[in-house]
C-alpha cells in the first residue's frame, strides 16, 4: 500500500481511570475561629491603611492586576526607615566649599567696621534679601535669587563665634539652610589697603541637586561679584571719610 493511501489512526474509546484524590484535597476547608479573625483584623486594617490607592482606568474603574496588588502589599508592610539609616542618608548629602577674595584700597580699620554692621551687607550682597539681628550673636538671614531660570529663596539662623578683632569673623547656621563660613582680613604693606577673603561651606539644597556641578562655580562667581561691589562701596566710604577729615557718613556713598 502506498503512503498516500494510509488511513488515520482510529480514536481510542477507552475511558481514563479516575485519579484518586489526595487526603489534603478531600479535607474540609478550615474555618477560622472568632479569635483568629479578631487577632488578624488589626493587622489587615493597618496594611489597608498604609497601602496606596489602587490605580484607576480612564473610565474611573479600579485596575486590578496581580503584580500591582503585590507591589501595594509590599509597600504597605515594608518597615519604615530606621533613625540610623536616616542619619546616614543625611550625612551623605553633598557639602560645597566656595572662596573668593579681593584687595580693597581702604585701611583695615574701615573695612572691619563695615562688616560689623550686618544690616549693610545686602548693599554689596544683593542676593541676601534681608538680615534681622536677633541678639548679639544670632541673626536671621533671608536669601532670594533667580538662577537657572527659576526663583529660589532660602533662610537660616546664624550664630556668630567670638571674632578676632580686625582679623576674622566666622559663623555657623543653627536653623534652616545648613552652612558655615568666615571672612578674614589682612592689612597690606603701609596699611593703605586690605585683603578680604570670604569662605563659605553649605549643604546643597534638594531643589538645586539636579543642577549638580553647576552650583559651585555659580556661587563662586556670585561671591567674587559681591566682593567687587564691597571694594567699590568701601572705596567710596574711605573717600567720604577723607573729605570729612575724621569720620564721615557712609550713607553718602
Amino acid at each position: 500500500m502506498r503512503p498516500d493511501d494510509e488511513s488515520p489512526p482510529r480514536p481510542s474509546h477507552r475511558l481514563a481511570r479516575p485519579r484518586a484524590m489526595s487526603a489534603s484535597a478531600t479535607r474540609a476547608p478550615r474555618v477560622a475561629s472568632g479569635g483568629d479573625r479578631r487577632a488578624r483584623a488589626p493587622r489587615a486594617r493597618a496594611v489597608a491603611a498604609r497601602a496606596p490607592a489602587p490605580l484607576a482606568s480612564p473610565s474611573g474603574a479600579p485596575v486590578r492586576h496581580r503584580a500591582i496588588d503585590r507591589a501595594r502589599v509590599a509597600f504597605a508592610v515594608a518597615p519604615p526607615p530606621s533613625r540610623r539609616r536616616a542619619e546616614r542618608l543625611a550625612q551623605t548629602r553633598a557639602w560645597v566649599d566656595n572662596t573668593a577674595e579681593v584687595d580693597v584700597p581702604v585701611p583695615i580699620a574701615v573695612v572691619w567696621e563695615l562688616w560689623q554692621d550686618k544690616t549693610r551687607i545686602p548693599r554689596w550682597m544683593p542676593w541676601i534679601h534681608s538680615i534681622d539681628v536677633v541678639d548679639e550673636t544670632r541673626s536671621r538671614w533671608n536669601l532670594r535669587t533667580n538662577q537657572f531660570g527659576q526663583d529660589f529663596s532660602f533662610s537660616w539662623t546664624a550664630t556668630d563665634f567670638p571674632p578676632i578683632t580686625r582679623e576674622k569673623i566666622h559663623w555657623q547656621s543653627t536653623e534652616g539652610l545648613p552652612n558655615r563660613g568666615a571672612v578674614t582680613f589682612a592689612g597690606g604693606v603701609g596699611g593703605a589697603a586690605t585683603n578680604v577673603r570670604i569662605r563659605i561651606s553649605y549643604e546643597v539644597p534638594d531643589v538645586l541637586a539636579p543642577f549638580g556641578g553647576a552650583v559651585a562655580p555659580l556661587v563662586e562667581n556670585i561671591l567674587r561679584a559681591d566682593l567687587a561691589r564691597f571694594s567699590e562701596f568701601a572705596r567710596k566710604v574711605g573717600r567720604a571719610m577723607a573729605r570729612s577729615g575724621v569720620g564721615g557718613d557712609d550713607d553718602d556713598a
